[in-house]
């Protein structure tokens, strides 16, 4: 059989968000949700549950990415909390990791300066703290690029499964993104693209004096703008993906 594209679409991917005729208000609704992301937890689990809904069209029901109407939080919320947890759980060895090596390096310092040592033991313990600690946060910088490649596609896993435990299920996923390898690439250099060029052009408005009040409401734009075609992208390699697996996998 034949190999797909990698990914179908990617110029229609990068503007599917503004096609649809109600574009502004449903943008609009998700714009707002980021806005109150300063709310813990739920905000986020919405927003995460609205591109779960994204990527089970295109994967589910071969659709085309489109944005669904904002019509039953319910789902949403149970869909995104599902990620949401998820991605805490991948995100926890790097983040504990990091957290050591900061108190590796600072707290030798910080007793130090509390004169419980002597000088000599003090600073014997600083470099010690300080070696300890880049090492720590070392690791943790090698963890989290690795995760940040096997996350989109575990995440987008789950979304499809509505399943916490599918996004554990490595034998999986690895078959699945090994099927479409380019695709997944292709993915994330375009994702990685759109990033940098929204980041710099937001970025002008926090350089300037006029404008720099616009600046928190255009990195939530941004955000927004970067999970819906993130949703569209790895829902498309991924279900690119499950058309390349071989029989009997």
């Amino acid at each position: 059989m034949a190999k797909k594209k990698n990914i179908s679409d990617p110029a229609g991917i990068l503007v599917y968000p503004f096609q649809d005729e109600s574009w502004l208000k449903k943008i609009g609704i998700a714009f707002l949700l980021m806005v109150l992301g300063f709310i813990p937890v739920i905000p986020v689990v919405l927003l995460l549950g609205y591109l779960a809904e994204i990527i089970k069209r295109v994967v589910v029901q071969r659709e085309e990415p489109s944005l669904p109407d904002w019509d039953n939080f319910s789902v949403y919320f149970s869909a995104g909390f599902r990620l949401f947890g998820a991605g805490a759980v991948y995100l926890l060895p790097s983040t504990l990791l990091f957290g050591l090596g900061y108190l590796g390096i600072l707290l030798p310092v910080v007793f130090m300066d509390g004169g419980m040592y002597n000088e000599t033991v003090g600073v014997a313990l600083v470099i010690i703290g300080y070696l300890v600690g880049f090492i720590l946060m070392g690791l943790a910088a090698m963890i989290s690029i690795i995760t940040s490649m096997i996350l989109p596609v575990a995440a987008t896993h789950l979304a499809v499964n509505e399943d916490f435990k599918a996004a554990f299920q490595f034998k999986e996923i690895w078959a699945i993104a090994r099927a479409n390898w380019k695709g997944f690439i292709l993915a994330y250099l375009i994702l990685v693209g759109a990033s940098v060029i929204l980041y710099y052009g937001t970025y002008f408005l926090a350089a300037t004096v006029i404008l720099c009040c616009l600046y928190p409401f255009a990195f939530c734009f941004m955000v927004v703008y970067l999970g819906l075609i993130a949703a569209g992208l790895f829902g498309d390699a991924y279900k690119t993906g499950l058309e390349n697996l071989p029989v009997g996998e």
